[in-house]
């Protein structure tokens, strides 16, 4: 008779195999979302790409939905992991500037965040997860910013309220700027990133060097801010993967 631990190791077995299964089918639906958009990616078109049987898919996802959820919720974790990364690296990276250039150069090159349909994450969007996510991405946003003012490393001479809707105009701006404009007048992906953290930096911050005790002090909230936000990515994908 197999004893405890057997069990458990049988059990977590079960869950890595289970695991990888879902992100090789996650896998297939990311390359045919990116090639043919939200609506017209089907379950048969993702078993097919997969190499599974379509019953594979339901012993993981009850409908179409859950699974395109599933697969943001995913993305959104490997952005997180990769700006944690970054941040290690970098101690100056917890300024407004040097942290937006690592967010949207990380997001620029993910084909799922920057897909010109405007179907293919439109109802994901509408999701109880994705509201979820981005209600707390404000929340902590706002959070980061009054760190980043108590601390002297953002201008204080606007409110907290109005700076915010000034960059939320600046990041709108720059993100649709190319549908509007002649190719010779496009931003590419890189130069869109400098350009941005150019114009976030001559806004908002001071031109004073940030004194490296108040970097440690911001990067220590805003590190605890991102555990929260990774425990809440974890807890949905998982609650959207069966």
């Amino acid at each position: 008779m197999p004893d405890r631990s057997e069990k458990g190791q049988g059990s977590d077995r079960e869950r890595s195999r289970r695991g990888a299964r879902a992100d090789h089918i996650l896998d297939a639906a990311r390359e045919l979302l990116r090639r043919w958009g939200y609506k017209k990616t089907t379950l048969d078109d993702i078993s097919r790409q997969a190499g599974v049987a379509k019953g594979t898919i339901y012993l993981h996802w009850k409908t179409r939905e859950a699974l395109f959820e599933a697969l943001i919720l995913r993305e959104w974790r490997s952005i997180l992991r990769d700006l944690r990364q970054r941040l290690a690296q970098d101690p100056t990276s917890i300024l407004l500037s040097v942290l937006t250039r690592h967010i949207v150069s990380i997001a620029v090159n993910n084909v799922l965040m920057t897909m010109s349909d405007p179907e293919t994450l439109g109802e994901l969007r509408r999701s109880d997860a994705w509201q979820e996510v981005v209600q707390f991405r404000m929340e902590t946003g706002k959070v980061y910013l009054e760190q980043l003012r108590s601390k002297g490393l953002l201008r204080t001479d606007t409110d907290i309220q109005t700076q915010i809707k000034m960059m939320a105009a600046i990041y709108s701006g720059y993100f649709a700027v190319n549908q509007i404009m002649s190719p010779d007048y496009q931003f590419s992906p890189e130069e869109m990133v400098e350009r941005l953290a150019e114009t976030l930096h001559r806004t908002f911050e001071l031109e004073e060097p940030p004194a490296p005790e108040a970097l440690e002090e911001v990067a220590r909230a805003f590190n605890q801010l991102l555990d929260q936000f990774a425990e809440i990515l974890e807890r949905k994908y998982n609650e959207a993967t069966l």
